[in-house]
Formats: C-alpha cells, structure tokens, sequence
C-alpha cells in the first residue's frame, strides 16, 4: 500500500553499513539527515532503500546478522542479513518486490545507474536506465510468437483459398461419379431382370451363386488388403521423409564456440573472485567503521601542541597520534583517509556488480551449451524411434505382400474352378452372377466417391466463408505487433519528452551560465526492432557575445553533470509512476552542488514525491528552508 499524505514513516536499523543501532520517523515531504562526514548518513539511506526492497544494504563487518524495518500504519516491512560462513542470507519482507524501481529511481545514491551513466556519458547506459523495468527480452519474445501466429494464419489462408479453388472441379467430377452412378444402378436393375429369368433351374442358380459368393467374399478380402498395403506403405513414406528431416536437423545443429569445461572453470574463478571482493569490502567496511567510531566518540588521542592556535579554532586542524603507529597527523588527513577508504570501497562494490554481471554472463553461455546437447540428444531419440517404427512397417508391407499374393492366387484357382464345372459350364448364369457382382462392388465404390466428393466440396464451400475470417485475424495480429513494437518506442519518447522539459525548468531554477539547454534526443539506428535505438545526450552553451554552439558532456561541470543525473532519474521515476509504488526517494552525495542550488533541486523534486529523503552537510543544510524536517545524525536523533 501507498501511504497517504498524513503518515510517517518509522525506520529502525540494526547492524547495517556503519550503524549498530538507530531509529528514526520520517513526515511527509522532505526530511534531511543533517551531519558531517562518517555520520552514518548514507547507511542510513542504503538501509531505508533496503527495507523498501533495493540491494543497497550491507550488513555491518562485525556483525553476525541485521536488520532494518520500515514501518507506517500498523504494518512494517522488513529487510534480514545473516551471516553464514562466505556468505550473507538475505531475507526478510520488503515494501515492494520490484526491486530494480528502488535500485533505479528511488535510491539516489552516489553509485546509481542514472548518475554514474552521465558521468561517463554512456548513451547505451541512458536508454538501459530508462527501460529497466520494461522485459524488452518478453516484449522481443512477444513480437515472435505474434510472428508466428501471423505465419501459421497465411498457411491456413493459402491452404483455405487452395481448397476454396478447387470448388469448380469438385463440382464437375461430383457431376460425373452421380452419372456413373446412375448407370451402374441401371445396369444392375438390367442384370437382376436377367438373373430371375434362370432362377427356374435352382441347382444350376445355387452352384453358380455359390462360386460367384466365393469370389466376391475372396476379391473383397484382397481389396482390404490392398488398402492396408497402400496405407502402410504412405505412413512409411512420410516416416522416411521425417527421418531425413530430423537427420537434417541433426546434422546442421550448431553448438556454442564456448567450451562447456572452460566455462565452469570460469564460472568457479569469477564466484571465487567475488567472495574475495566481497570479504575485501567487508574488512574495509571494518576499518572505516571502527574509524569512525573511535573518531566520533573523541577516542584517538590528541598530541600536544603549544603553538597551533588555529587548531583550538578549526578541530579538523587538530594533530591526532595514529592508534596503529603512533605518527602524529592532523584529523582532517585522517578524514581524507576515510574518504579515500570509502572510495576504495565504491569501486570495489562496482568491481563486484561487474563480476556478478559476468557470472550471469557465463551462466547464461552454459545454459544454452547445455540446452544445445539436450536438444542433440533429443533429436538422436527421435531417428531411433523412427528408425524402429520404419522397421516395423516394413515388416508389416512384408506380411500383407504375401496375404495379396495368396488372395490372388485364391482368385485365379477360384475362376479357374468355376471354367471347369460341368453344372455351369454350359450356361451362362454364372457370367451374370460374376457380372451382378461386379457392377455391386462398383456401385458401391461410387457411392463412397459420391460421397467423399460431397464432404470435399462443402469443405471448399466453407473454406471460402473462412478465407475473409482468415485475412481479419492476420490484420489483427498485424495490429498487435505494431503495438508491441510501438511500446517500447512510446516509453522511450515519453521518458525523453519527460527529462527535456524538467531539465529545462531546473536549468532556469538553477542558473548555470551559458548552459543554453540540456536535452536527449532519440535515434533509432538501422532496423525497427526494439533494442535498436539509443539516447544521445545534448548541451547547448553559448558565448558572452550570443554565439550558440553545442559542446560536450566531458565539458560540463561536476555539478551540471550531477544535476543531470538527478533529473534523468526523476524522469525515470515520472514516468514509471514509481510514486504509486516506491513512495519514497533517496538522495545523497550532492557536495558538489553549490547549497543554493541544492536548496532548489530539493524543492523541485519535492513536489514529485511524498516522502523525499536528503543527506547534506551541516552548512549545505542551512541553505534549506527551515520547515523540512531535520534529523541530526551522529547524535541520538530528537
């Protein structure tokens, strides 16, 4: 649930970053943690974010386990660390389960995704940032399997309009069978009349009856074996063309280059490397805090000094004696160790998610190495499986081969039996008993043509109703990937559309000089597909004179990159309508914007989210209006 204008927002941290144990309330609109550096004001912020659902947290270096709970309204939400052997178990309940919104709009730290991509002006990094939570991977996947339909709806519409063509013939051969038809059953009333007329001479009648039932009974028997022969063989040609398909796929199957040892042995080293950079973080993280701690709480020693009267007056002047070594030092070069430490373990944290990313890499190689072999595996099973079935048609073509011969051979002793018979011999009943039969076996036979015809012209018939429902349902599918394939393109333009005119209402609030505008422009590069496009990043300057000419990211200040970084995020967040999910947004690392211009850039964001969460410098801070909520950090908060 989103909280409404009227709640606060509770959050207790327990062994996260460098505090051991804090808990503070947050009131709608903006609160600043106010203090000096190593005040835990950014474990504070990486610790809401955690709660909210980010990866921002760590746990504390020399702590076992931790938590962090954001609470409002009756019900919290909880983020857990526990430590187990080379590894940290995260757990817990968080606000939302979407944790890239966090990660990517809400948590404005000095290592966001928006910020660091400015810095380096990397465009491709830009259009990733702006598309984060959209799976274009689904999307591409979505325009295939809508590619698919649309291939399969032509198959059937040229089969239907095939079939649907075939009407004119239908009807001329449906014509022909019924005139046969007709005939036959004239004939046959013909040959009955004919019949009747020996029936006086029952002996005679009876014997001739009896051979002609034997041949009938006999050339029925062949015709079904016949039949069975023809189907046996048409399913043993469609299996042979099978095999040759699969055998085709078999043979033209390609594997990955990669080799799928090598990349298990890469796999182990990167996660070996990641633990070690991992534990390399935590240690640090252990001095710093431990720094910190016993800076904080005045515990390092102060050398004596008669004539540094500047020290009583700036205590960052002071001369400190190393609890390690013993070298005297001043406690501001002992601060900018700390600092150099933290930045040292920025990267390490970068150098981390940049091995994590390969091990996802590699992985995701292995899997389709390991998809390669099972489908290989699964296309041999299957020519084995055909290969057996080929074997057993063919020894069923065999067995119905020597049926047809007997049947024929029966057929031929049969007529050769009933030549020879001395009580029909002269007569000829038996030739209009074997002509009564024949002409029934052809009626019959033509009937069944009749009817198939019958059944194949109403298919035509139907076929062409479905050829206009056919061509209705492509242009559908059209219309659906049209739209699949404008989603991503909408978003884009709609996130380049929002950061253009808020870079441009914060460039009038801030006033930079000759910064004329800042705006990103679109580019789609070569084909429609979705991944096609890129952002590219603008700065427009102009001289003391009013000459207008654009220059490059590279020129740009530390402060207009930052605030650059911050509006792109902003964007981000607009548009996503991150605020109906991840009411909150995190800010920090901003010294190197002026207090003014903080002051502006803060008020500005204000009025875009509900719960707005600032670490500043004490005189940073004073710049800002003094209705924001102050908590004072590295003191018990009030």
């Amino acid at each position: 649930m989103v909280p409404d204008a009227s709640d606060s927002l509770t959050i207790a941290v327990e062994n996260i970053g460098g505090i051991r144990s804090l808990q503070v309330t947050l009131d709608p609109g903006v609160s600043i943690l106010t203090g000096r550096n190593a005040t835990n004001r950014t474990s504070l912020l990486r610790a809401t974010g955690a709660a909210l659902g980010g990866s921002s947290g760590e746990l504390k270096a020399d702590a076992d386990e931790g938590s962090v709970a954001l609470s409002f309204d009756g019900t919290e939400y909880t983020r857990t660390y526990e430590r187990d052997d080379q590894s940290i178990r995260v757990g817990g309940t968080p606000y939302t389960d979407d944790g890239i919104l966090v990660d990517q709009y809400a948590c404005l730290l000095a290592d966001n995704p928006a910020r660091v991509a400015v810095e380096r002006g990397d465009r491709a990094a830009l259009r990733e940032f702006v598309m984060a939570p959209v799976d274009t991977a689904e999307v591409k996947a979505t325009i295939e399997r809508i590619q698919r339909d649309i291939e399969a709806l032509r198959s059937d519409l040229e089969e239907a309009r095939e079939q649907a063509n075939r009407r004119p013939d239908l009807e001329k051969r449906l014509g022909a069978r019924r005139e046969e038809l007709a005939e036959v059953r004239s004939a046959l009333h013909s040959v009955r009349e004919t019949v009747a007329e020996y029936e006086a001479d029952a002996d005679t009648a009876e014997a001739a009856e009896a051979v002609v039932e034997d041949l009938r009974s006999v050339r029925e028997e062949y015709e079904r074996v016949r039949q069975q022969l023809e189907t046996q063989r048409s399913a043993l040609e469609s299996l042979e063309t099978q095999r040759a398909s699969v055998a085709d796929d078999l043979a033209n199957l390609t594997e990955p280059d990669a080799d799928r040892d090598q990349l298990e042995d890469e796999i182990s080293r990167l996660q070996r490397r990641e633990r070690d950079i991992a534990n390399t973080i935590n240690n640090l993280l252990s001095v710093v805090e431990f720094n910190e701690g016993l800076t904080d709480e005045g515990v390092l020693p102060t050398a004596d000094s008669d004539d540094d009267v500047s020290a009583a007056l700036d205590p960052q002047r002071q001369t400190v004696e190393c609890w390690t070594c013993g070298t005297r030092v001043e406690r501001q070069q002992l601060d900018a160790q700390l600092d150099s430490l933290r930045e040292v373990i920025d990267e390490k944290r970068r150098e981390r998610n940049e091995l994590n990313d390969e091990i996802r890499e590699r992985r995701s190689a292995l899997d389709k190495i390991r998809a390669a072999t099972d489908q290989r595996q699964s296309l041999r099973d299957q020519l084995a499986d055909i290969d057996a079935e080929i074997t057993e048609r063919e020894s069923r073509i065999e067995a119905l081969e020597e049926r047809a011969t007997e049947q024929r051979d029966r057929i031929e002793e049969l007529e050769t039996d009933a030549a020879a018979s001395n009580d029909i011999r002269d007569s000829d009943l038996l030739e209009q008993y074997q002509r009564l039969s024949e002409l029934e076996y052809e009626r019959g036979q033509l009937e069944e043509q009749v009817e198939s015809l019958e059944a194949e012209l109403q298919s035509a018939r139907e076929a062409a109703e479905r050829t206009a429902e056919l061509e209705a349902r492509i242009e559908e599918r059209r219309a659906d990937r049209t739209d699949a394939r404008n989603r991503i393109a909408d978003l884009e333009r709609r996130a380049v559309e929002t950061f253009n005119e808020h870079m441009a209402t914060v460039l009038d609030l801030l006033g930079y000089e000759n910064v004329e505008r800042i705006w990103i422009e679109r580019r789609v590069e070569g084909t429609e597909d979705v991944d096609e496009s890129a952002f590219a990043l603008h700065v427009v300057r102009s001289t003391t004179d009013g000459t207008v000419y654009e220059d490059t990211v590279d020129h740009l200040s530390e402060s207009e990159r930052e605030v650059i970084g911050f509006v792109v995020a902003l964007a981000g967040y607009l548009v996503h309508d991150v605020h109906e999910t991840v009411p909150v947004m995190l800010l920090d690392s901003l010294e190197a914007i002026d207090a003014d211009r903080i002051a502006a850039l803060v008020s500005y964001f204000a009025e875009f989210v509900p719960y707005l969460v600032v670490a500043l410098l004490p005189e940073d801070a004073a710049a800002l209006p003094s209705r924001y909520d102050r908590i004072q950090m590295g003191e018990a908060p009030a």
